[in-house]
């Protein structure tokens, strides 16, 4: 029987990042990552294997980089786990004995029970390249292609799927693109409402049908799909309909050997992304999360803070200094069309239903400066949501430039440690004529200001109400 000190199964973000983690603070053990398929695809990457990569070879993630770090790689199915005498036995007969074992085999697409789901020429988006190989060449003849999701995943692919066969950049106008959302406007989870109009916007100018404030109630077709029929009892023509509306966990394996998990929220683990057994540890999108402004729990699932997770799970299997998971705080960022999109922490309309009043601080100003110069941004914009309680920061949306993704990385480390409005005015930014604003309308900065005099006015009025009465 083989064995090893530390198995990990799973070969994505959560994996990988807990194996590499593993082999800089404890060389000394030896590591084992197990994945079920050959080759593993960058997550965040699948949309623009369509339009903008056109392979799928170009969007894989390389082994070699792991194996020259000294871990092991199994390409082998996981038939069971022996929690008691602390073994793996795979679907080939063979098995693996372990220390300990720390599982990230990450989620699957959400199916809804839609009638004529199981048609053929119906997709989800699977991190398994054969699949996504199937996706293309079934995309390489399809002319009405139906996206049923307006989040990211569903927005970014309906962007790259449109410019599929099209001049460089450009729409192909012989492809016909529709995007079916529920929800008001597509990205509504994530983004301020006028960022998603906008975002809209821009889908639209690539020839993408958004449809908002729409469901699907079967999808129709003899053996192969024909047409979406909606809620509202009006037909698309479909040759392809791709199903984007969410993930959920993969819990199977886990309650197969006895660990606690629920269906939505994943295989339940302590701070520590440790399970009831001491020697099993769960991290990425099987592993269950709260939220880090609620506490409530949370669905959040991304590579990110999979990433994070494994991270903290390989740092705690042998060593005293325990890190903890505060929870998911969700930071998103994406391009559609000429737009850059990010988000951090709560959207004006989740702190409203969590019941949190905010006050919101804005700017609008130039991403240049001075504004005449090449490439420059006249009208880039943040808006930033503070607590009225006390100040702190709980979001942060910008659009604009392609500078909207760190400026969204440096507001929700700031939401993690507490940052004020005061604070984040008058914190000190690197600032660059081809790179940023002024520093006198650094968007950040002066967001921050305008937000925290709105607070101090709001605590003054209160305060004056307060001896008047």
């Amino acid at each position: 029987m083989k064995s090893t000190d530390v198995a990990i199964i799973g070969g994505s973000a959560a994996g990988l990042m807990a194996a590499v983690t593993l082999r800089k603070r404890n060389p000394e053990k030896k590591v084992t990552v197990i994945r079920n398929v050959e080759k593993t695809p960058v997550p965040c990457g699948i949309p623009y294997i369509y339009g903008t990569l056109k392979k799928v070879e170009k969007n894989i993630i390389p082994d070699q980089n792991f194996l020259n770090m000294g871990i092991d790689i199994m390409y082998l199915e996981v038939e069971s786990i022996d929690r008691k005498h602390n073994s793996i036995a795979f679907a080939d007969g063979t098995t693996l004995e372990y220390d300990k074992l720390i599982l990230g085999n990450g989620s699957k697409p959400f199916v809804p029970p839609i009638k004529g789901i199981d048609l053929d020429n119906v997709f989800v988006v699977e991190k398994d390249p054969c699949r996504l190989q199937a996706l293309y060449a079934a995309l390489q003849t399809a002319k009405n292609v139906v996206v049923v999701g307006g989040g990211f995943i569903g927005v970014e692919m309906a962007e790259q799927i449109a410019l599929m066969g099209g001049p460089d950049g450009t729409a192909n106008s012989n492809l016909n693109v529709s995007i079916i959302e529920m929800l008001p406007h597509c990205l509504m989870m994530a983004c301020e409402e006028e960022f998603c109009v906008q975002a809209e916007g821009q889908l639209e100018k690539l020839g993408i049908h958004v449809m908002t404030n729409r469901g699907v109630q079967e999808i129709k077709g003899q053996g192969a799909v024909n047409a979406v029929q909606l809620a509202d009892g009006s037909e698309l023509d479909a040759d392809l309909v791709l199903v984007c509306i969410g993930a959920t966990p993969n819990i199977e394996l886990a309650e197969k050997c006895g660990l606690e998990a629920d269906p939505r929220q994943g295989v339940f683990v302590n701070e520590y992304m440790q399970t009831k057994d001491p020697d099993v540890y769960v991290a990425g999108d099987c592993a269950s999360k709260t939220s880090f402004i609620t506490g409530k729990p949370s669905g959040i699932r991304l590579a990110s803070v999979a990433c994070s997770e494994g991270m903290i799970a390989a740092s705690n299997l042998y060593n005293a200094v325990q890190r903890k998971n505060l929870g998911a705080l969700g930071a998103f960022a994406t391009k559609v069309g000429d737009h850059s999109i990010a988000a951090a922490g709560l959207t004006s309309k989740a702190a409203q239903d969590e019941g949190i009043e905010v006050v919101i601080g804005e700017a609008t100003t130039p991403n240049r400066h001075p504004a005449s110069l090449p490439d420059c941004i006249t009208e880039m914009k943040a808006k930033l949501l503070f607590r009225k309680d006390n100040g702190r920061i709980i979001g942060g949306h910008v659009i604009g430039g392609e500078a909207t993704a760190d400026m969204v990385n440096a507001i929700s480390v700031a939401i993690q440690t507490g940052a004020t409005a005061e604070e984040l005015a008058t914190m000190q930014y690197a600032t660059h004529p081809l790179l940023t604003a002024s520093p006198l309308f650094y968007h950040i900065m002066l967001a921050a200001e305008n937000g925290a005099i709105q607070l101090t006015n709001a605590s003054m009025a209160k305060k004056l109400n307060k001896e008047a009465a």
